[in-house]
């Protein structure tokens, strides 16, 4: 041992009261690792009595976690703290797995809401409860070989007890039907119905309202994760997102093919939500319409976004439809065709739990009355039938009440759709035929219009699109007006927030006019060129294309030469470029490394972002080699000791690479300090600083012996 190293290792001991390993005692982490661990199996046994996880799917798999670590906390961890056992290595790394697992399982159920996504959640939960179950029977069989003096509660017969009942526990497999689902999205055919009826059973989606809640779940849960450059989770979200639009149509195919009549309903008359034909039917603020029960328990439920649409909605006022309503009476007369009762279906899918009680009311008190127009007594009758649901069945009683068969048609209707969904589409059309012009000045009166109507909403974005605007902003971006070529990128930029308008800008052939604007555009053309094709890059496809295409190296210099917004988006832009290895040597042989390394200063403002692309480059050898070369090594330390957790975690990815690589860099590493402050990461930092500082811990005692 150096003497360097010698005093080093002296040094941590006495900063961090570390006890040295000794055959007869637990030391202070094995120690610190088991109160961890009852305390979260304690958190979550604590659980049981919240609201939160009364609802299906998140109740069977709490109370099949419960279930082991009820076997395991009593019996096998309060025992232990009083054994020798627990210096047993192999012991105390089933302790370690079972503690990340255990910790990560109570986070998705502290996480768990109402409304978030229940195939994302049986997703986590599933492999994580795996993960505990195995490692609980990793710990019983080497306590059960262990030749040591255990406690009563341990004896082979005790154990042998407790290792059955932990495999014999519940265990599902939602996820590998989901899994296998997903990839038969790849074929021709898709996921069969009987596939999809199974896993919306599984995951309690019980209703066509349900499955669109799960689609907006997935969908902000989407824009989340973008946003956090998660990309792998984006594209595992999109193919759920893909999953449940399969089951939306198979829903919607099962419902027709069950309609009693044989007369098929034409599709503007089935509410969205209820997939029924309408009976009182309401305009919400996106223009689409809806049966007003159905839409007033989505409001209820705290959603205000579209459930058509999925536009966020600037108010949740509704307007009836008089005119879709006289529709659909005249097609029920023509074709024979009984308009549903109002009260029955509306109550027995908006409200199930009450639905059979409130139904056999219904019945009893037409057959006391051939003119029964829901009297009082049904009010009266309601708190007795269901408590819980009454209030609200009432209020749904007030608004069928008010709805009358004696419908008139104002011209009010008409004015009123204009001020709800403007005709934004002729508008539109017109700008596209703008942009044809030989005019400058037409067509950058046109992009500007564009550009701040796909600023504003989806919707415009979409309509956009669908008028054939992307080949020719594309066009545009070679436009020698300026204004011009920084309008249509912008506009570009703002039609690839949606994903079908990504893969229509890449096959509009827009890299090559995209990496143009990099080199010629202007500033602000050149911000939104980067972040155009950060935009496209998080599809996998795109990354080599963007990549081949010659777009790395005007994304370095932007990085090195740009505005600060530039630099940004140029950073991203190039992290995700480098998830592809390919792309990888050419980001480092364009010099980013050196840009990078200086805008790890925080003055910069932009540590995050530089120390992820390093993190990414530091697992090839020319990006390590570039890192040491350009002075990367102290200033990633520093990042370990006062980043942000994010930048930490990074920082300590890049670090484990060097080292692990390099002795060299090795030592430059430990001489810079750094095992303080990754002692401090490995207890307190997020899930990935922590398994990251504990790998390099590991490396640096197995080779240096610091510790």
């Amino acid at each position: 041992m150096t003497p360097y190293i010698y005093i080093l290792s002296i040094e941590l001991v006495s900063q961090v009261n570390w006890t040295p390993i000794m055959s007869n005692s637990i030391d202070y982490m094995e120690m610190s690792l088991l109160e961890t661990l009852l305390r979260d199996i304690s958190f979550f046994l604590k659980f049981s009595s919240s609201e939160n996880i009364n609802s299906e799917p998140v109740q069977k798999y709490y109370q099949g976690a419960e279930e082991i670590l009820k076997v395991l906390k009593p019996i096998i961890l309060n025992a232990i703290f009083d054994s020798e056992i627990t210096s047993d290595e192999v012991l105390s790394k089933a302790f370690e797995e079972l503690g990340v697992s255990v910790e990560e399982l109570l986070q998705q159920f502290e996480r768990w809401q109402p409304l978030s996504s229940k195939a994302y959640f049986v997703l986590q939960v599933e492999s994580l409860i795996s993960e505990i179950r195995n490692s609980c029977l990793d710990i019983f069989r080497v306590l059960k070989s262990s030749h040591q003096h255990l406690p009563y509660e341990l004896s082979s017969a005790s154990l042998e007890l407790h290792l059955q009942k932990i495999k014999h526990v519940g265990y599902e497999q939602t996820s590998t039907v989901i899994k296998e689902a997903k990839r038969d999205q790849v074929g021709n055919f898709g996921p069969s119905s009987e596939i999809l009826l199974r896993i919306a059973e599984s995951l309690s989606l019980n209703s066509n309202m349900e499955i669109l809640i799960e689609a907006v779940a997935l969908e902000k849960l989407k824009e989340n994760t973008a946003q956090a450059k998660k990309v792998a989770e984006v594209e595992c979200i999109d193919q759920l997102i893909a999953l449940i639009t399969h089951m939306h149509h198979c829903l919607f195919l099962i419902k027709q093919s069950q309609t009693c009549s044989s007369v098929p309903i034409p599709l503007d008359f089935i509410c969205p939500l209820s997939l029924e034909l309408m009976t009182d039917p309401v305009i919400v603020a996106s223009g689409q319409t809806y049966e007003r029960a159905f839409i007033k328990k989505w409001f209820d439920l705290g959603l205000t976004v579209c459930p058509k649409t999925r536009q966020t909605l600037v108010h949740t006022s509704l307007i009836p439809n008089y005119t879709t309503k006289a529709l659909i009476v005249n097609w029920c007369e023509s074709n024979n065709v009984k308009l549903p009762d109002l009260v029955e279906s509306t109550l027995n899918q908006v409200y199930p739990p009450c639905a059979t009680k409130v139904k056999k009311l219904v019945e009893d008190l037409k057959s006391t009355s051939n003119n029964v127009k829901l009297p009082d007594l049904v009010e009266s009758t309601l708190n007795q039938v269901y408590p819980p649901r009454a209030t609200k069945v009432k209020k749904l009683v007030e608004d069928l009440k008010s709805t009358s068969n004696n419908v008139k048609l104002p011209d009010l209707v008409e004015s009123t759709l204009n001020q709800v969904y403007p005709p934004c589409a002729t508008k539109v059309k017109k700008l596209v035929e703008d942009l044809k012009s030989t005019s400058t000045y037409t067509q950058r009166v046109a992009t500007a219009e564009l550009r701040l109507l796909s600023k504003q909403n989806r919707d415009n974005r979409i309509i956009i699109a669908n008028c054939g605007a992307i080949s020719l902003l594309v066009d545009l971006l070679h436009s020698p007006d300026t204004k011009t070529q920084e309008n249509a990128v912008t506009t570009l930029l703002n039609l690839s927030n949606i994903d079908n308008n990504k893969k229509a800008i890449v096959d509009a052939n827009a890299i090559e006019p995209l990496i143009h604007v990099l080199q010629t555009g202007s500033p602000v053309a050149k911000e939104n060129s980067a972040a155009t094709l950060f935009s496209l890059s998080i599809f996998e496809i795109n990354k080599a294309r963007i990549g081949r295409s010659g777009a790395i190296r005007p994304l370095v210099d932007l990085l090195g030469n740009g505005t600060p917004r530039g630099k940004k988006d140029a950073a991203a832009a190039l992290f995700n470029l480098s998830l592809f290895h390919e792309n990888k040597a050419q980001i480092v042989q364009a010099d980013a490394v050196r840009y990078l390394v200086k805008l790890l200063d925080p003055a910069a403002g932009m540590v995050d972002k530089a120390v992820a692309v390093l993190a990414s480059l530091a697992t090839t050898f020319e990006g390590r080699t570039a890192i040491g070369q350009e002075g990367g090594i102290p200033l990633l330390v520093e990042v370990v000791e006062l980043g942000s957790a994010r930048g930490k975690a990074n920082a300590t990815a890049a670090l484990l690479q060097l080292c692990t690589n390099s002795s060299r860099f090795c030592i430059m590493v430990l001489q810079e300090g750094a095992v303080p402050p990754l002692v401090a990461l490995s207890q307190s930092g997020t899930q990935r600083a922590k398994e990251k500082a504990q790998a390099l811990l590991s490396y640096f005692q197995r080779h240096y012996r610091i510790f």
